[in-house]
């Protein structure tokens, strides 16, 4: 098992590098339906613990994690030394809202769950697709205000995250996303809009579901309710409690 620091791997650090958040999950499947990441450059911007750059970091080209905590920084790589694959990543500390990478120096950029934390998500949207390259795809995702995951949305408007997240991440209270707005935001650019879709269509907090041991449950069902949305009825296709967006640069 990998040890960090002579402590073993937080669960919450294994989750991350399982990729076993819904929204990781739907960033892989929307970018593996389009594309390979073999000699890509791919860059993370919100990367967090260092989960999704670890697993990518076998496949592409090279990869690049950003994110704006520099103890968030610190921990990834650390994980990645303790994987044995530090020589494939690189992490940055750096502000969303002012990217330290050239014009059209990225494949792929990947933003997942970080949008709603940064004070101007509309500057920090123009710095994604000021890095991404032409022909080149920018991967979002948010949270859905307009979900089954409302209340505790609701509840991180009011006191803001869980202390267990603070303690990793530097994070604070959220900016309101559904799937009208995230539309509108993305009306002011000039991007191809290759697919939108929602996941975790029964949203529990994921303490809740370990709790209850109803994980694979919850997914099956969701699973089913998302495909049944999409085939049958459109209009609750983007409800899930993530929304998912591919972009092709122009």
């Amino acid at each position: 098992m990998v040890k960090l620091g002579g402590d073993f791997l937080s669960e919450m650090i294994w989750d991350k590098l399982s990729l076993a958040d819904p929204w990781y999950q739907l960033v892989m499947e929307m970018l593996r339906s389009v594309c390979n990441f073999s000699g890509k450059r791919i860059i993370e911007v919100g990367c967090g613990l260092g989960g999704f750059v670890a697993n990518v970091s076998r496949d592409c080209g090279e990869v690049i994690g950003l994110d704006v905590s520099s103890k968030a920084v610190h921990i990834a790589k650390n994980v990645v030394t303790q994987l044995g694959i530090k020589d494939k990543v690189s992490f940055v500390i750096g502000d969303a809202q002012f990217l330290p990478f050239k014009a059209q120096s990225g494949d792929i950029l990947v933003c997942s769950e970080t949008l709603e934390h940064v004070p101007d998500y509309e500057r920090a949207f123009g710095e994604l697709i000021r890095v991404t390259k032409n022909s080149g795809y920018l991967c979002l995702t948010v949270p859905n205000f307009l979900s089954t995951a409302f209340f505790e949305n609701v509840i991180l408007l009011l006191v803001g995250q869980p202390s267990y997240v603070k303690s990793h991440v530097s994070v604070e209270k959220e900016h309101i996303f559904h799937a009208f707005k995230l539309k509108k935001l993305i009306n002011q650019q000039d991007m191809n809009v290759v697919t939108m879709r929602s996941v975790d269509f029964l949203h529990l907090p994921p303490r809740v579901r370990k709790f209850l041991r109803i994980d694979w449950i919850l997914k099956i069902i969701s699973n089913r309710l998302e495909n049944f949305f999409m085939n049958y009825f459109s209009p609750l296709k983007l409800a899930g409690a993530n929304i998912g967006v591919l972009l092709k640069k122009k």
